[in-house]
């Protein structure tokens, strides 16, 4: 991916059909700033963080994009980040933060890259990230989710005829249309779900 010449401008994503938006506020009102309520779509992902160390800002913040139509969210945490992140960079991909999200997006990219789906990419994630986490991946073709073997972070999984939801308490999934029918989950340790754009 090519920096762009100007330094005020940063590049979050690019590809044929995955837009990346980052911004500070409510959620509606970036909503609005952005709008994404007119945007039609098959999904989205979302990441809303308070920062517990510094102020809230876009700064290394998800979502990651590190290949062509990828995006990824990540409640957890890593502790084989670094050292993944030389081994990815000599396979050409690129980071523009030290955040350990990004690094498992880098992976994704790199796995997709060899060929592979990103069922099949997930599930070689369960050998190759080390942690705690639960990952949200969208690509142009739908999206996925992971919990690592442990899955000691919450999740909650919602799925209806016409939409599926993932947060980490229900309260904030109770609020979508047909919430009160949905099929509610919480996803299993080292499984990977998966949907495809119809």
């Amino acid at each position: 991916m090519d920096r762009p010449a100007s330094p005020e401008i940063r590049t979050f994503g690019f590809g044929e059909r995955i837009e990346v938006f980052k911004d500070v506020g409510l959620p509606d009102a970036v909503a609005e700033r952005f709008d994404l309520t007119h945007r039609s779509g098959t999904h989205a992902l979302g990441h809303t963080r308070m920062a517990t160390e510094s102020a809230v800002t876009t700064e290394h913040s998800h979502p990651f994009s590190t290949g062509p139509d990828l995006c990824l969210v990540h409640n957890g945490s890593l502790s084989n980040h670094n050292r993944l992140r030389q081994s990815l960079r000599r396979q050409g991909i690129q980071f523009s933060t030290d955040n350990d999200t990004e690094v498992a997006s880098g992976y994704l990219t790199w796995r997709l890259r060899q060929g592979i789906g990103l069922t099949e990419a997930l599930e070689a994630a369960l050998a190759d990230l080390d942690g705690f986490y639960t990952f949200a991946v969208g690509t142009k073709d739908g999206f996925a989710i992971l919990r690592d073997p442990i899955a000691c972070k919450p999740a909650v999984l919602a799925e209806t005829k016409d939409w599926v939801a993932i947060a980490t308490e229900y309260r904030a999934i109770a609020t979508l249309p047909d919430a009160a029918t949905a099929e509610i989950w919480e996803p299993h340790p080292a499984t990977v779900y998966s949907w495809r754009r119809q």
